[in-house]
């Protein structure tokens, strides 16, 4: 079995130490680099309308029924915002605009 001299336990650090150095002889300086991303602002869409043209929605994951004409229109993708009610359906009437159709929709919240 080897012995570890005191001299010779440095000697197994400072050699590969030294032999590796060579990786930044270059001289050039290297700075660590930040990125930030800027997220666009959250978008809502209409996610599913089934069957198509009958006003019966799923935005943000909750159910929705049209109780207006205006509602028979919308189609899956058309961009959204919420003017009254809420996005999760715990509400009696929500009232969402359409910027693809230009339209606003009264709905029911949650539920066919």
């Amino acid at each position: 079995m080897f012995k570890l001299v005191p001299g010779s336990a440095l000697a197994v650090f400072v050699l590969p130490a030294l032999l590796c150095q060579s990786a930044f002889a270059d001289g050039m300086s290297y700075r660590k680099h930040y990125r930030t991303y800027r997220l666009a602002p959250e978008r809502h869409v209409v996610e599913v309308v089934q069957p198509p043209y009958s006003g019966n929605f799923i935005i943000n994951g909750a159910r929705f029924v049209g109780r207006t004409p205006a509602c028979l229109r919308w189609v899956s993708g058309d961009r959204i915002r919420l003017v009254a009610g809420d996005w999760h359906a715990r509400c009696v009437d929500a009232v969402f605009y359409n910027y693809t159709r230009r339209s606003s929709c009264l709905t029911s919240c949650g539920g066919w």
